[in-house]
């Protein structure tokens, strides 16, 4: 009896057909008033475990750090003048595309970078609020 009921139960089994699949490339529609909803963004700590191992690649070499940005410009020299009417001058060199700029204190190089000061062979700009000095590279003068 317990063989028969076995067979019946197997036999049942094949003879019923799957359940329709959804064909994988069915696009999903809109809600009908034609806004899709989206739901908050949430802290993923899984998330934040991966951009540690991201940003701390494994094949990077002992030791390494990330590259220092470039100053984007140098100073080529400054003209001090003794007479008291006749500005403060510098002259620089964007190290980027490579023209060069004569300025006195209150110029600005671009939207964002002016000149604050004008000393003897050192420069100071300000770019979005912090100050950064610049000084004249005399090594590449002696070479």
């Amino acid at each position: 009896m317990a063989g028969a009921l076995l067979l019946v139960a197997i036999y049942l089994a094949r003879s019923t057909p799957p359940p329709p699949r959804k064909p994988v490339n069915e696009r999903r529609s809109l809600p009908p008033d034609g806004v899709r909803q989206t739901t908050p963004e949430v802290f993923d700590a899984e998330v934040s475990f991966k951009r540690t191992i991201i940003d701390n690649n494994l094949f990077r070499p002992l030791g390494w750090t990330p590259p220092h940005p470039k100053e984007p410009y140098r100073l080529l020299g400054t003209m001090i003048s003794r007479d008291a009417n006749i500005p403060r001058q510098a002259i620089l060199q964007a190290t980027t595309t490579n023209t060069t700029h004569i300025v006195t204190t209150g110029d600005k190089l671009d939207t964002n970078t002016k000149v604050v000061d004008i000393l003897q062979k050192q420069i100071t700009l300000e770019t979005n609020g912090q100050q950064r000095s610049i000084s004249l590279n005399t090594q590449t003068w002696l070479r």
